[in-house]
């Protein structure tokens, strides 16, 4: 037998518990007609051809069908596996969306804390610049004036 027949024969073989189910039968019955004989097998395995014979609505079979249903089992697996590995599920992005409010809240609290900082520094600045000689009043006034631009510029 050449390498060309065996594999065309190969493609063509099923083991009896697929066949059974393709053809929607019980393994026995398949068994049964394997050990009266009428039904050949090679490892384990029936060709269609005998089963076409044996069974006539293995006729109906066609490996096309069977490698579509394969074509779509595995089109859809890696459909799943992108998607999967691209979009997070419902409770991941929920988490996530959790972990930035309580980031934002706690930017904001250190951002009003640090504006009352800032409050205070230049209260006290102020209250220093009351008591100081002329040259301390505008080093004050300098450090004031770059304190309220940097201010309004992040707010």
């Amino acid at each position: 037998m050449s390498i060309g027949v065996q594999e065309d024969t190969l493609r063509e073989v099923l083991t009896v518990a697929k066949a059974a189910k393709q053809l929607g039968i019980n393994r026995r019955e398949i068994q049964l007609k394997i050990q009266s004989g009428e039904l050949k097998t090679f490892e384990g395995k029936v060709a269609m051809d005998q089963l076409e014979i044996v069974f006539p609505a293995a006729a109906k079979l066609e490996v096309s069908t069977i490698l579509e249903k394969m074509s779509f089992i595995k089109d859809h697996a890696y459909a799943n596996r992108v998607q999967t590995a691209h979009i997070p599920d419902v409770y991941t992005l929920m988490g996530q969306l959790q972990k930035l409010r309580l980031e934002l809240r706690m930017a904001r609290e250190e951002k009003l804390a640090h504006l009352r900082l800032i409050t205070e520094l230049s209260n006290n600045l102020q209250d220093m610049q009351k008591n100081c000689d002329n040259h301390q009043k505008i080093l004050i006034g300098n450090l004031l004036q770059l304190i309220s631009r940097g201010v309004e510029s992040k707010s």
